[in-house]
């Protein structure tokens, strides 16, 4: 991948105000591409927008309103000239086991993070067609690949976003355009050092649980991310890649450990 990889190229992300969508806006821009900003919070769009700077354009977007979704494709094409890849990256999680759940929490949550992605692959597709092709990149998440205590809503949401990647993949290949997922483990995002205030180290209680015993950084979610939207991926489409310091690969056993 070359320091201009992008060069000439636009990219949409989504939830791009911190975290893993910061990171990508980041890295896309520092290899030449313009970025589309979005975030629901329109100030944190507007930050880091100004802080990659004149290749960078923020707006307020809410992942669950159709109409805005049409508005950020437009505006791409509007001041950038067209859209090369999208990033699907927002993402929430309401942890309650499904008792517990409110039904609009388990619709919140399916919402913004698996329907969000029908709408804007919905909208952005017809534009990467009149590029001759595109990149789709999905955040996923390990929790789509083994479940966690509380998180049914997530689970299920990140499962379906593997399995949706993988039919857009099939249905749009003879169009050039590629789509992947990226599969995150523990991650250093704000909404999970939230959750970490709650654990008695005040440190991801997941990570542990991984052979590499520590989280990732937002960069080391994004970089992988990048990857599958440069030409060096380009006979890569319908894959989920796991980043999460080996948590999937296996179980620990302390047994062993003392033979």
């Amino acid at each position: 991948m070359t320091q201009n990889e992008f060069a000439g190229k636009v990219a949409l992300v989504t939830g791009a105000g911190a975290g893993i969508g910061r990171s990508i806006a980041l890295e896309w821009s520092a290899r030449g591409g313009v970025v589309i900003v979005t975030d629901i919070d329109p100030a944190a769009a507007d930050s880091v927008a100004a802080e990659i700077g004149g290749s960078a354009h923020a707006m307020k977007l809410d992942v669950k309103d159709r109409q805005a979704i049409h508005d950020a494709v437009a505006t791409s094409v509007q001041v950038a000239g067209g859209l090369d890849a999208l990033f699907n990256v927002a993402g929430i999680n309401i942890p309650r086991n499904i008792e517990e759940m409110a039904e609009d929490e388990w619709y919140a949550v399916l919402d913004t993070n698996l329907t969000s992605i029908y709408r804007t692959c919905k909208r952005a597709l017809p534009e990467m067609r009149k590029r001759g092709g595109g990149a789709i990149v999905n955040i996923a998440s390990v929790a789509g690949i083994l479940a966690e205590n509380r998180c049914g809503a997530y689970s299920a949401s990140k499962g379906g976003v593997m399995l949706l990647t993988r039919n857009l993949a099939m249905d749009f290949a003879k169009d050039n355009i590629r789509v992947n997922a990226v599969c995150p483990g523990s991650t250093r995002t704000p909404r999970l050092e939230k959750y970490w205030q709650r654990s008695p180290t005040g440190k991801s209680e997941i990570a542990v649980l991984a052979p590499m015993r520590r989280s990732a950084e937002p960069e080391e979610i994004a970089r992988p991310a990048i990857f599958l939207a440069s030409s060096d991926a380009s006979y890569i489409t319908g894959a989920s890649l796991v980043v999460d310091g080996g948590l999937s690969a296996g179980i620990n056993v302390p047994t062993f450990e003392r033979m």
